[in-house]
């Protein structure tokens, strides 16, 4: 089933893999284990609503704040979204530089509205992934 197929890969491939490739040893610790084991369940934010998975149009962004990161901007069409525990995000910096950032559901700020209707993939929790003023702990930029 392409819905499970959805759960799986983002899972292991859109999630995992950039934490295991780029992320810092206490990331690793932190998270890999845990999503590994299925404990954790995580998602994948690239797709924006008015340039697709284009990361040249991307307009969502983060600044420095001193001891924080302050992102802004939406994703859509992001399998596992509606339940994930985690978000690795992908936004541009003031310097317009793109890098992924680790967004923890319960931060404030950040919400997961789920997708209805679809015509396809409806075995597949679907949604999106909003940023208002969401403050991101240093620590969690990959």
């Amino acid at each position: 089933d392409s819905g499970i197929r959805s759960t799986a890969s983002v899972q292991s491939s859109l999630v995992m893999y950039p934490i295991f490739k780029y992320g810092t040893e206490e990331q690793k610790k932190k998270y890999l284990p845990k999503l590994a084991s299925g404990e954790m369940i995580g998602c994948f934010g690239l797709t924006e609503p008015d340039h697709g998975s284009n990361p040249g149009g991307m307009t969502s962004n983060f600044k420095d704040k001193g001891d924080h990161y302050l992102l802004n901007g939406a994703k859509l069409w992001i399998s596992n979204s509606p339940f994930a525990d985690i978000a690795v995000v992908w936004a541009k910096n003031e310097e317009g530089r793109i890098h992924g950032l680790i967004v923890e559901r319960g931060m404030e700020g950040f919400s997961t509205p789920e997708t209805h209707n679809k015509w396809s993939l409806r075995a597949s929790a679907t949604g999106e992934l909003v940023f208002n003023n969401v403050k991101v702990p240093k620590e969690n930029l990959l």
